[in-house]
C-alpha cells in the first residue's frame, strides 16, 4: 500500500454549501463503518478539502480529485460535477480500524480528472402496488452515489392525485409522503422527471396480471379508455384534458426539471394506419408545444415509431412495432424534433443499437434503453457503446419489475457510463459491490426486510 491520507474518528472539512447536508454527512458515516463524523465549514468555490493538499492541475474533467499524505481535494466547476467527485472520494476509503478510541481510515494518494462516458444517466424506476417507501429512498440514495442524473418515476397506481381518485389504489402513496423522498433526490444531484402513461399501458398494472387501477375501481370511466381498457382514447378532448391536469400535478411534485415522459409504448389493439398516425402526432406535438412553454421535453418510448428492416444486424433482435416503413416515415418527419425519443432495446447484443441511430438520423435526440441481463440478451454494453460511439443525448437504464433480481445491473450500468474500470470500480463484482454501497447508504439498521435488495432468500418467481 502506498502513501495515504489518514484520518479518525472526527473529520473536519471544507466544503461547497450543496454538500453541507445532513444525507452527505450520513453517507460519509456509512463508508467509514458508522466510526467517523464529519462537519463541514462553507465554501462558495466548487471544492471539497481535508488537511492541506496540494492543488489539483485542472484537466477539463468534470470534477479533479487529488489525494496525498497532507489532505484530499475535490474541484469542479458546478454542484453536480462536486457530488459526483464527493461520492467517488468516499468510495476510495480504506477502513484501516474501527476499535473504539482507535478509529483510523485512509485514502490512497491520487490524481485525477474524471469525466463520463455518457452524458445524460437516465433511469427508470416503477412505484408497483407492493412498493415500499423504503425501497424507493434505497434506490434513490444508490442512484446519487453512483452518479446517475436523472431518475425517472412511474407511479403504477400508488400515487393519489387530485383530478381524479380513481387514479390510484386505496394503499398509494400521499404527495406529502414521495416529496421528501424527491427534495434528498434533488439534494444528491439528481433531477426526478415525472412520467405517466399517455396512451397504452393505461391500466397502470402489468397486462399479465389483469388489473386495471381506474376500471376495478369505477366501471363508469369507460369511456375514457378502448374497450379492452388498454389505451387511453387520446382523440377525445376530455382525455387531453384529463392529462394536461395529470402533468401539472405531477410537474408540481416533482419540482424544476427540464422534461416529462409521456411512455406511449405497446398501445395493443389501436388500430395504427396512415390516418390514426397523424392523431398520434397531432397529439403529441400539442403537448410538445405545452410542455415547451414550462421549459421542459417530451420523452416518449420508441418502439411505435420505427419499423422492422431487412437489413438490420441479424443478431440483434430489435422491438420495432411501426407497422410499415411509410407510416415509420410519416412520425419521424411530422413529430416535434423537441421530443425525445427513448429506443428500448432489450435483445440486442452488438452495437452499433441501428433504430437509435434511425432517431439520430431524423433529427431526434435519443436516449437508448436497455434492461437487466436477467432478461434476455446483456443489452447494457452495446447500448452504452452505441451512446457514446455516436454522441446520443444518453442512457435511460430501465428496472421495470426484474429490480429485486437485476439491482446489481444498475451499478454496471453505471460503471459502463463512467468507464470506472480506469479506477478499479471493477476490482469486485457488481452484486457484491451494490450490496456493499446499499448498506453503507442506506443502512438497514439489522432489520432483514430491508437488508440488501430482495426481501426472500428463498423464492419459486420466474422472470
Amino acid at each position: 500500500m502506498g502513501e495515504m491520507y489518514c484520518f479518525g474518528k472526527k473529520v473536519s472539512a471544507k466544503a461547497n454549501v450543496c454538500l453541507n447536508k445532513s444525507v452527505f454527512k450520513e453517507f460519509w458515516r456509512g463508508f467509514c463503518c458508522h466510526s467517523s463524523d464529519i462537519s463541514m465549514a462553507d465554501s462558495q468555490k466548487y471544492e471539497f478539502i481535508i488537511g492541506d493538499p496540494s492543488l489539483c492541475e485542472d484537466g477539463g474533467g468534470l470534477y479533479c480529485i487529488n489525494a496525498d499524505e497532507k489532505g484530499v481535494l475535490v474541484t469542479a466547476n458546478d454542484v453536480k460535477g462536486l457530488i459526483c467527485g464527493y461520492m467517488d472520494l468516499l468510495g476510495r476509503i480504506k477502513v484501516l480500524a474501527t476499535d473504539d478510541g482507535r478509529e483510523l481510515f485512509g485514502i490512497e494518494s491520487c490524481r485525477a480528472s474524471v469525466s463520463p462516458k455518457v452524458r445524460n444517466r437516465m433511469i427508470h424506476y416503477c412505484v408497483f402496488p407492493e412498493t415500499k417507501y423504503y425501497e424507493m429512498q434505497r434506490f434513490i440514495r444508490l442512484c446519487g452515489f453512483l452518479g446517475y442524473t436523472h431518475i425517472v418515476f412511474e407511479f403504477w397506481g400508488m400515487l393519489r392525485f387530485d383530478v381524479l381518485k380513481e387514479l390510484s389504489w386505496p394503499h398509494a402513496f400521499t404527495k406529502a409522503e414521495i416529496k421528501p423522498l424527491f427534495d434528498e433526490a434533488n439534494d444528491l444531484g439528481i433531477e426526478i422527471i415525472p412520467m405517466f402513461n399517455h396512451w397504452g399501458h393505461a391500466s397502470a398494472s402489468r397486462a399479465n396480471h389483469g388489473k386495471h387501477v381506474v376500471l376495478d375501481q369505477n366501471l363508469k370511466l369507460q369511456p375514457l379508455f378502448s374497450d379492452d381498457g388498454w389505451t387511453w382514447k387520446i382523440e377525445t378532448e376530455k382525455v387531453r384534458e384529463f392529462m394536461q391536469s395529470i402533468r401539472n400535478e405531477l410537474i408540481e411534485l416533482c419540482g424544476e426539471g427540464g422534461y416529462f415522459h409521456l411512455g406511449c409504448d405497446e398501445p395493443y389493439n389501436f388500430k395504427l394506419n396512415e390516418k390514426t398516425a397523424h392523431t398520434v402526432v397531432e397529439y403529441l406535438n400539442e403537448i410538445q408545444r405545452e410542455l415547451k412553454e414550462a421549459g421542459r421535453r417530451a420523452i416518449v418510448w420508441g418502439d411505435m415509431l420505427v419499423s422492422q428492416k431487412n437489413c438490420f444486424i441479424t443478431n440483434n433482435r430489435y422491438t420495432a412495432s411501426c407497422p410499415n416503413e411509410t407510416i415509420e416515415k410519416l412520425f419521424l418527419s411530422r413529430l416535434d424534433k423537441n421530443i425525445i425519443i427513448a429506443d428500448w432495446q432489450y435483445n440486442v447484443s452488438e452495437a452499433p443499437v441501428e433504430t437509435a441511430l434511425i432517431f439520430k438520423n431524423a433529427g431526434f435526440d435519443v436516449l437508448l434503453c436497455p434492461w437487466d441481463k436477467t432478461y434476455g440478451d446483456d443489452s447494457l454494453p452495446p447500448c452504452v457503446k452505441t451512446v457514446s460511439e455516436n454522441a446520443l443525448f444518453g442512457l435511460l437504464h430501465t428496472t421495470w419489475h426484474t429490480l429485486s433480481v437485476g439491482m446489481p445491473d444498475v451499478t454496471r450500468a453505471a460503471d459502463l457510463c463512467w468507464e470506472r474500470e480506469k479506477y478499479g470500480g471493477f476490482s469486485t463484482c457488481a452484486t457484491t459491490r451494490t450490496a456493499a454501497f446499499i448498506r453503507k447508504t442506506c443502512h438497514p439498521q439489522g432489520d432483514y426486510e430491508k437488508s440488501g435488495w430482495a426481501t426472500f432468500e428463498i423464492s419459486n418467481k420466474t422472470f
